[in-house]
């Protein structure tokens, strides 16, 4: 129940600020002079939203070689249980 209670307030919070600033505002980018008329909060949560989509990214993609490690020794590690299942088909006394 208070899992879903800040991300409700946050979305709450995001939707009142959207609501609160649709005036239009005009981006200009310098190089090429492409030039776009975007609502006040749409300018600001795009930018954030493709700064959080590529750290989200650069971190996916970091910890893909722990991924695929971590696969390799469960993979080695399933192999030799069923060697030493193999081996010994008694099972082990419990203490």
């Amino acid at each position: 129940m208070i899992a879903y209670l800040l991300p409700a307030l946050l979305a709450a919070a995001l939707a009142f600020f959207a609501l609160a600033n649709p005036t239009p505002v005009t981006i200009t980018l310098w190089p090429d002079g492409w030039v776009a008329e975007l609502p006040l909060w749409q300018a600001i949560f795009g930018p954030c939203l493709l700064a959080f989509l590529a750290g989200a990214l650069t971190v996916w993609l970091a910890h893909l070689p722990a991924k695929r490690s971590a696969a390799q020794l469960r993979q080695a590690a399933a192999l030799l249980d069923a060697e030493l299942a193999s081996r010994d088909p008694r099972p082990a006394k419990s203490r």
